[in-house]
């Protein structure tokens, strides 16, 4: 599946095919032996091209459901009728009266596929049955049942020889029941669509049973004719409702979402719905507006969210996926933000929620989601039906089939790639990070009274040696070279003075010998403190602090710990 180049690649595409032959010549040659640099940014270039999905159709895109062949003709009662009896075969699925679907264990079996490839590893496999012998079942218990007139007609199935597929939600327990009875599967079970469809199908089966889920869904509530008010009969296999008295025709609605990437230099915008379980967030979306562009949709949702301003020439489209829960196409943008200066930084702009629609919206470093999404250590999408609590101090995305999830990823990937070795993030994640703030956990023996009385200021810890709070020291590189850090901090156990060594001697060895001056500007003691809420505190004690015009000590250290600390709040001691 061929991914559209972006603008800027459409853009120099003429120029590239208008060389001649000796000019390709010289740049084949020359293309042997690039820079590390270049060759990091033509491997962003590729995955960027290829899109999110890696060149391969999104979950949920039904490229190997045949929807062409036999809507190219007349498709009445009674050719539905002969594809039921096809000799390719027909099954039908029957979802509950509740909108789940059954499933069966692969050992199972469900018809040999026609390409053994394109199906990945998957636990479970859609629930069928032959379509006679359902018909037969719904005879034998007395069940009123017509798959021209009650069932939807999906497509045909190009991962198993074609064969054709019909869809039907249960209106009543008894079609129901017969369908169980005709399934005769001990270990089938009924399973809510979209956890099924995001973790236990495999891609095709998730396409086709999402696919069917939304058609029967949306079938279910189309009872009258939207014109006059008057009763529908079905057409088109059940894709069309056509009103029996004014003829009008209803068909499923398609409602885009626009999904934006929002970014501002190392740092990703993401947002929390107020109805998403604590510590579960992923990118800004919504509903696009009549009469509204695309991309106006992608400014206007940051703003009416987070109070966020986007550089309009920084929007630009990536790639698409359906989202048939109930009738999505999610349409996924990158933007990016204009950083404020905070002293020698560049910060992304404080948002601010303008509605009640997110409960929470913050920006997070790179180095924090990487660490975060570590296969050892990422928490899986909630929604999925993972009953796994999140912990403060960690975050959960939606999953790795989502278009939200592959969008930051793809980030990630772009970042930590083309970066140059630098020791600002790098300090803060494996020392502060590491040596303190998300690997420390409260154990009971912190709140006994031997330790002072529920010890909320973490101070040493006599009987295990271990240290419950940290030295840092910030310092201004000054004379930095392009893509070294302006700012750097370390914490450690340690005294200040050994943490100041540490600390030049790594400006200067970064510096590669360009003589960048590593100017102390603040020490001090970082301690945390658990709140009855669950949440974390850092409390800040300055030893010694060099503030000016330019450059606020107080602020910056805060923003420094912010990238590794997200989540706490963080207060200033005597």
């Amino acid at each position: 599946r061929a991914w559209p180049l972006r603008a800027s690649a459409r853009r120099f595409a003429p120029m590239a095919t208008t060389l001649a032959s000796p000019a390709r010549a010289r740049l084949a040659t020359k293309s042997a032996n690039v820079s590390p640099r270049a060759s990091r940014r033509r491997r962003c270039a590729a995955a960027r091209e290829a899109g999110p999905f890696d060149g391969e159709a999104p979950r949920y895109d039904a490229v190997r459901l045949d929807t062409n062949g036999d809507f190219m003709r007349a498709l009445d009662a009674a050719r539905v009728r002969e594809i039921a009896v096809d000799a390719r075969g027909s099954v039908i699925v029957c979802f509950t009266q509740r909108g789940h679907v059954r499933t069966v264990g692969t050992a199972r079996g469900d018809g040999e596929r026609a390409d053994e490839d394109v199906e990945d590893a998957a636990s479970r496999a859609p629930a069928v049955v032959d379509t006679t012998t359902f018909a037969r079942a719904c005879a034998n218990a007395g069940v009123d049942f017509d798959i021209a007139r009650d069932a939807t007609y999906i497509g045909r199935d190009l991962t198993r020889d074609g064969r054709a597929v019909f869809a039907i939600r249960a209106p009543n327990a008894e079609m129901d029941a017969a369908f169980v009875a005709a399934l005769d599967a001990p270990d089938a079970d009924s399973r809510a669509v979209k956890a099924a469809t995001a973790k236990d199908l495999g891609m095709a089966d998730a396409a086709l049973i999402a696919n069917a889920s939304s058609l029967v869904n949306w079938r279910s509530k189309v009872k009258f004719c939207r014109e006059c008010g008057s009763g529908v009969t079905w057409t088109r296999g059940g894709r069309v409702a056509k009103c029996v008295e004014c003829g009008a025709r209803t068909r499923p609605d398609l409602t885009p979402a626009c999904l934006s990437l929002i970014t501002c230099g190392n740092y990703v915008l993401l947002g929390r719905n107020a109805k998403w379980p604590q510590g579960f967030y992923s990118l800004l979306a919504g509903f696009v507006e009549p009469s509204e562009t695309l991309e106006r949709c992608v400014a206007r949702e940051a703003f009416e969210e987070a109070s966020i301003e986007l550089t309009p020439s920084s929007i630009e489209y990536v790639a698409s996926q359906p989202w048939p829960f109930p009738n999505q196409i999610m349409l996924g943008f990158r933007a990016a933000v204009e950083p404020v200066k905070l002293g020698p930084l560049k910060m992304p702009p404080a948002p601010k929620l303008r509605d009640d629609e997110l409960s929470d919206a913050r920006w997070f470093h790179v180095d924090y989601l990487a660490s975060r999404l570590a296969p050892e250590r990422a928490f899986a999408d909630p929604r999925d039906g993972a009953m796994e609590e999140i912990p403060f101090g960690e975050i959960a995305l939606p999953g790795e089939h989502a278009l939200a999830r592959k969008l930051v990823q793809g980030w990630l990937d772009e970042k930590l790639s083309s970066r140059r070795r630098r020791c600002d993030d790098r300090l803060v994640t494996t020392v502060v990070e590491g040596s303190f703030f998300t690997e420390c956990e409260l154990s009971s023996g912190d709140d006994s009274e031997e330790n002072g009385g529920g010890s909320a200021n973490f101070v040493e810890d006599e009987q295990t040696g271990e240290y419950h709070s940290l030295n840092f020291v910030m310092v201004e590189v000054l004379l930095a070279q392009e893509g070294q850090a302006p700012v750097v901090i370390r914490a450690a156990p340690v005294d200040t003075a050994v943490i100041h060594k540490q600390v030049v001697a790594e400006v200067e060895r970064v510096g590669e010998g360009a003589r960048a001056i590593a100017y102390v500007r603040a020490t001090g003691k970082i301690k945390c403190k658990k709140e009855s809420s669950g949440a974390q505190s850092i409390y800040i004690k300055m030893f010694s602090e060099a503030s000016d015009d330019g450059f606020d000590a107080r602020a910056i250290t805060v923003a420094m710990l912010q990238k590794a600390c997200p989540f706490h709040e963080f207060h200033f001691s005597q």
